[in-house]
């Protein structure tokens, strides 16, 4: 395969009044990678034909708002409700969903007293409503504190949108009000749930442990006076947190006791999404593979070498020439393929 096509040198008469954008093939590919990787990170650990309302209030799942069963979340959050992967696709299809990402100790809504009457096609007999649920903006389609949609139309500038592992609302990160970190970090929390929970300024860049044998507790004396956003580079500062009774009690009052939880993460759910996925992928194929006799399974390795091949071989006039590849011309070459497939039984067989 054509791995490293570059368009580096390619002259300005082939991309026309520079609003063509042109990737290499390998740009394509990795895209497709990231954006199936992504999808398998958030929908991958759920059911896609159970609803989830019977597993009770899940530690994480991917979750949805449908602002066609319900407008008035527009306006309130409060009224608007969760729906899972499985009620997105059998019971709101076609609806106008906000998508969630992931929301944690959270119970499917769908079907619920929210929905005026309307019942979940897949599990009908559900409780009026779920008291522990937890609502915010994101119900209603909008983010950040500028309390704006995502994808925005009417925004100019490209930006991206990060978590607060608290409030689990998204920001842009130009209104966080603090410098982004320009190397990778695990877990962000916001300057408004930094500033409703205090005692995360203790933790603020330092490990120095209490050193009283009174209060056996081991949240750090110094106190940060910095309320803002806060970065964590790795999960291993909830390590950190003290966990002595004193403690504990302060996050269960401040309703923040999933911070101690090691099972918490959403890094750890979309490792979980990816396995779950890969593991699919590798028994469908594997499945398939075994349901193939000798002919057949010859036949169908033939048909996957000579689409390698051609394409390959096709793909090279564009790297001698530096020409950019372009929409048209990869279908040009699946329509040469596909006509060449009638011709040839093996190929056809190995298409099906």
């Amino acid at each position: 395969m054509a791995e490293n096509l570059d368009t580096s040198d390619v002259s300005d008469q082939n991309v026309e009044d520079s609003e063509v954008v042109t990737l290499s093939l390998n740009d394509v590919l990795e895209l497709e990678d990231a954006i199936i990787e992504d999808a398998a990170a958030v929908l991958g650990a759920s059911n896609d034909k159970a609803c989830s309302y019977n597993e009770g209030y899940l530690k994480r799942q991917a979750l949805y708002s449908c602002l066609t069963c319900i407008p008035e979340a527009r306006e309130n959050p409060e009224k608007g409700a969760g729906i899972c992967l499985a009620c997105s696709y059998h019971c709101h299809d076609g609806h106008e969903l906000v998508e969630l990402y992931t929301k944690r100790n959270f119970r499917c809504d769908c079907g619920n007293k929210k929905f005026n009457g309307t019942k979940c096609n897949l599990c009908s007999e559900k409780d009026d409503s779920n008291e522990l649920n937890m609502y915010n903006q994101n119900f209603s389609g909008i983010y950040c504190v500028c309390h704006r949609p995502y994808p925005d139309s009417e925004d100019p500038l490209p930006d991206e949108m990060i978590q607060c592992i608290i409030c689990e609302d998204w920001y842009h990160s130009r209104h966080l009000g603090v410098e982004v970190p320009s190397g990778p970090f695990a877990e962000m929390i916001c300057g408004s749930c930094v500033g409703k929970h205090e005692f995360l300024l203790h933790y603020d860049g330092t490990k120095e442990g209490s050193t009283s044998e009174e209060k056996k507790c081991k949240k750090p004396e110094t106190k940060s006076e910095n309320v803002g956003a806060k970065f964590w580079q790795d999960i291993s500062w909830r390590n950190d947190l003290c966990t002595c009774n004193d403690c504990l009690e302060m996050y269960k009052k401040e309703n923040v006791s999933f911070l101690i939880d090691p099972e918490d993460p959403v890094h750890l759910y979309e490792e979980k999404g990816k396995a779950k996925a890969k593991e699919v992928v590798e028994t469908h194929n594997r499945n398939f593979m075994n349901s193939l006799d000798r002919v057949q399974l010859v036949e169908a390795i033939a048909g996957y070498n000579d689409l390698k091949e051609n394409l390959a071989e096709y793909l090279k006039k564009f790297v001698e020439n530096k020409k950019v590849v372009k929409e048209d011309d990869i279908r040009e070459f699946f329509d040469g393929m596909m006509a060449r497939k009638k011709q040839k039984v093996s190929v056809q067989h190995f298409c099906r």
